[in-house]
């Protein structure tokens, strides 16, 4: 699903690409590539660096790979209907390559172990983000979050699990500088 890097597979310089173009970011352990949709007025570099911190906040492992999606609601529903057997728009998808359940993912020598991918629907999020009476650029980066949380372990299933991930994700919006989230 995601573009993979042309680099050297020794490097563990972050690299991400917006519309096929790759930018290096030295001195990092983690890979992470963001692919935007052309008329998104987010920041393919803030996002970056959200989840860069955001892994960083969790304490990820590095060396690790991230991909991120930012896309319509037909293809998050396309993707829902597919993998997960829903048919109907959500606003973020993550999929796990170290998910109970998950096929096998053979990480290339040389290469990080790949976390996973989160997909975001601009759609669902413009949607959102005025009902919240917030900007898009911060219910994405929400998203972002919920996601990665979500790559990293935390589920929502029931209410305490629910609460506790909102709380964190709250945290970790707040911190990152997009803006306090206040909406459920």
């Amino acid at each position: 699903m995601l573009n993979s890097s042309d680099e050297d597979s020794d490097s563990l310089d972050t690299q991400y690409s917006v519309l096929g173009t790759e930018v290096e970011d030295t001195g990092s352990a983690y890979l992470i590539t963001v692919q935007m949709k052309p008329q998104s007025s987010v920041d393919a570099d803030a996002l970056h660096r959200l989840a860069m911190g955001v892994l960083r906040a969790e304490g990820a492992v590095s060396p690790l790979e991230v991909g991120i999606v930012v896309t319509t609601d037909d293809e998050v529903r396309a993707l829902n209907r597919q993998y997960l057997g829903h048919d109907y728009e959500t606003d973020v998808i993550s999929f796990g390559m170290q998910s109970e359940g998950a096929e096998e993912f053979v990480t290339p020598a040389g290469r990080p172990a790949y976390l996973g991918d989160v997909v975001i629907s601009y759609d669902r999020a413009a949607e959102q983000a005025s009902e919240y009476g917030h900007t898009v650029e911060l219910e994405v980066a929400t998203l972002l979050v919920h996601g990665l949380l979500h790559l990293l372990g935390y589920n929502d299933l029931d209410d305490a699990d629910r609460e506790r991930m909102h709380a964190r994700q709250n945290e970790l919006v707040q911190i990152s500088g997009f803006g306090s989230w206040t909406a459920e």
